[in-house]
């Protein structure tokens, strides 16, 4: 992989893509800035906007650990967890996330980061999430392998997909 390009150029390219309306969804490989890109978006376009959100964190202690939290608190829920394989806590990640997307009101922007793996076998979950589109604005960080939302990006209107890796080709 390259160098990391320059931020203030991926932000002005991702403005460039955004009508003010659309979804944004931002794709591309692990650890090539995707969570990076949308804070500093957000920062630079969006701070004055109403958002809400579900956050995961890859946190790396002395055992490798998978967080969910709301956007914007620092309340953390252990959803994930490595030994010698990874184990995923289900009944943790949908009561929050359920917890969560029940208590969404009147924001201007959803941010999911990131939306991956732990949502394809969960099949009443992705339908929710995909529900969500509907009614709110989503800014949305999307693993690219056997996305649940890439799947259904039929049944969406006023997307637009950002994939970071073309900026490394």
């Amino acid at each position: 992989m390259t160098n990391f390009k320059d931020l203030d150029f991926l932000v002005e390219s991702l403005r460039e893509v955004d009508n003010g309306r659309n979804h944004i969804l931002i794709t591309g490989n692990i650890k090539v800035g995707k969570s990076t890109l949308l804070n500093a978006f957000i920062e630079k376009y969006y701070k004055n906007s109403k958002i809400d959100g579900i956050m995961t964190e890859l946190v790396i202690t002395d055992k490798f650990r998978i967080e969910l939290f709301r956007y914007g608190t620092e309340e953390r829920f252990v959803i994930g967890e490595r030994e010698k394989e990874m184990k995923f806590f289900d009944d943790v990640f949908l009561k929050k996330s359920y917890e969560f997307i029940e208590s969404f009101k009147d924001n201007d922007i959803l941010v999911f980061d990131e939306i991956g793996n732990k949502e394809l076998h969960l099949k009443e979950y992705c339908k929710k999430l995909i529900s969500l589109f509907e009614n709110n604005r989503i800014f949305a960080l999307l693993k690219k392998g056997g996305n649940p939302v890439i799947e259904n990006l039929d049944k969406l209107e006023n997307f637009v997909i950002f994939d970071l890796d073309k900026f490394y080709e």
